[in-house]
């Protein structure tokens, strides 16, 4: 019977000698997933390294996959290392190339930089090896740039004596210490080479032999673990460096197959600007590419049933479609920032009925895309893709795809089935992202204007003059005044340009209210006001300095843009 203590051999690490690694990186057996980052790290990082591995301390477990006869995803060799060409690596490393590639690159010599071991820095005056604790390493390791030129070549050759052992002939140095043996002889007769080699043989069995035949420990994932077991892992072992996710495994998957996706995805970037201001992630395209082959955007749909031939038939449209859709966000829904964007999963399903609809006739596409907006309002006001939103859009484009273009069949679910309740808007604060950022668009929709040139907002405008979100009544106001009422209530911000809100500063409204009439006009700013959703008058609550009499005023008219936007009444 096994204990329930003992461990499960599979995650047991077996080593493996550095000399056996290296030949077989040499040999390609030893690959890298295409998806791998690039090696980055700098000749420091390699010099202690290589201090880790002669010192014999632990350097972290390497982390392999072996290949199966099929060819799941493209490979590459690792830099320094000659080229794979048709031949398929036995393992792929997952974890370890950082170092792998140090300690290749310094063993073989092929990097930018030469490695060497100072040896004299490695034994005593009396004779004898220093433990590693006595040895100075910043002086005993050293590396130098390759010399390509002539000042460099000079340069190099005034740093290096004849103690200098170049790393890259570690399996040579008995034939190094014979010519350094012979050297220090000619210049010194008297020197017992006899007794020197023994040193230096002695220092070479306990710092040199190490850099061939130290155990990296390695973990090998058996060829039968799931794709989705492996993104998990690799996502896990890179916290804290570039995330790796399904968009870079099926990368290296498809590439065999003719689909290089990092080029489609090179090409969308470059053909349409608004993925780049609105963050759009390669991942979220695949997402939609999956809506329309497969009906899902979950993540182990994607990474197990989408295929090469779904990405040649759908990534055009998609990308057409999210485009389309981020410019109608923009132009009619009053999304003129992506930091204003509800969710950013609602694009998906929008995005893959998109093809569709932009093939209707004018008069049928601009009530497709009313039927878009309308989804796109209920959605943000009924908070349906607060948790759960992969599900909800593959159940939402379900719907979606046959009633944005012809008007029939089920709506989507936040339409005719989620309540909308007023009360919401009159307790919810600006924490809560969807409804916040939703009533901030829904405000630009409605062609809320400048406060300081009295003009619609516009994306460009936004930026020019720094408009954002602030208080209406300002939070340092409110605390003097002794409020209990939240500051941070939704309905208490919108959209302010950065001068008017210098004028606002912390002051009670009704004396920053007459600053701004008489700087802007009186009519100016009631039109302003009024297009913020703001009640203006000698009784209304922002006149008299009332807090609650003005979230109440306000409520009553967000209340009726709400119920414009989403075609629904909500409830009081």
């Amino acid at each position: 019977m096994t204990s329930a203590y003992e461990s499960d051999p599979i995650f047991d690490p077996v080593p493996r000698q550095i000399s056996n690694i290296v030949t077989r990186i040499r040999a390609g057996e030893v690959a890298l997933p295409d998806f791998q980052r690039n090696f980055v790290w700098d000749a420091g990082k390699t010099e202690e390294l290589i201090q880790s591995i002669i010192s014999k301390f632990p350097v972290g477990t390497l982390l392999l996959w072996k290949q199966g006869s099929d060819e799941l995803f493209a490979s590459r060799n690792f830099e320094g290392a000659p080229e794979l060409g048709a031949k398929r690596p036995d393992e792929l490393v997952l974890d370890g190339q950082q170092r792998l590639t140090s300690l290749y690159q310094a063993l073989t010599g092929t990097g930018d930089e030469l490695y060497y071991l100072k040896v004299d820095e490695f034994v005593g005056p009396d004779m004898s090896v220093k433990e590693f604790h006595e040895v100075d390493f910043e002086v005993a390791i050293i590396s130098l740039p390759k010399a390509s030129t002539k000042a460099q070549e000079k340069k190099n050759s005034e740093i290096l004596t004849l103690s200098h052992f170049p790393i890259a002939q570690v399996n040579g140095f008995d034939d190094w210490l014979d010519e350094y043996a012979d050297a220090l002889k000619d210049q010194d007769d008297a020197i017992d080479t006899k007794a020197l080699k023994s040193l230096y043989r002695k220092m070479r069995d306990k710092y040199v032999i190490p850099l061939r035949s130290y155990g990296l420990p390695v973990l090998t994932l058996p060829e039968s673990t799931p794709i989705e077991a492996v993104c998990t892992i690799f996502e896990t072992l890179n916290r804290t460096g570039k995330p790796l996710g399904a968009f870079e495994l099926l990368t290296a998957r498809y590439y065999p197959q003719g689909v290089n996706l990092r080029e489609y995805w090179e090409d969308a970037l470059a053909n349409y600007r608004a993925l780049v201001d609105f963050k759009i992630a390669p991942y979220n395209v695949l997402q939609a590419v999956a809506l329309r082959a497969l009906g899902s955007a979950q993540r182990s749909d994607i990474l197990k049933k989408l295929t090469a031939d779904h990405i040649r038939e759908h990534w055009n449209p998609v990308i057409k479609g999210i485009a389309g859709v981020i410019d109608m966000l923009q132009a009619d829904c009053g999304v003129v920032d992506a930091k204003w964007l509800p969710y950013s999963m609602v694009i998906f399903p929008m995005a893959a009925a998109w093809q569709e609809i932009s093939e209707l006739v004018p008069l049928d596409r601009a009530l497709a895309t009313e039927r878009l907006q309308k989804f796109f309002w209920n959605t943000v006001f009924t908070t349906n893709y607060d948790q759960g939103a992969n599900s909800q859009a593959g159940a939402d484009y379900g719907r979606l795809k046959n009633w944005a273009v012809t008007g029939e069949g089920p709506t989507p679910e936040a339409i005719d089935e989620l309540p909308l309740d007023a009360a919401n808007f009159r307790s919810a604060s600006v924490r809560r992202k969807a409804l916040y950022a939703g009533l901030m668009c829904l405000l630009v929709k409605s062609r809320a204007e400048d406060f300081h040139t009295g003009q619609a907002m516009t994306p460009y405008r936004v930026s020019e003059a720094a408009i954002d979100s602030h208080h209406i009544f300002p939070k340092a106001y409110l605390s003097r005044a002794g409020e209990k009422e939240s500051s941070e209530l939704l309905l208490n911000r919108s959209l302010i340009d950065a001068e008017t809100n210098r004028i606002i500063r912390d002051r009670e409204p009704s004396e920053y209210m007459k600053d701004m009439a008489d700087t802007y006009g009186e009519d100016k700013l009631r039109s302003v006001l009024a297009s913020h959703a703001i009640k203006i008058g000698p009784d209304s609550g922002i006149t008299k300095n009332d807090y609650s009499a003005f979230l109440n005023e306000r409520l009553e008219t967000v209340v009726q843009l709400v119920e414009r936007a989403t075609g629904r009444t909500l409830a009081k």
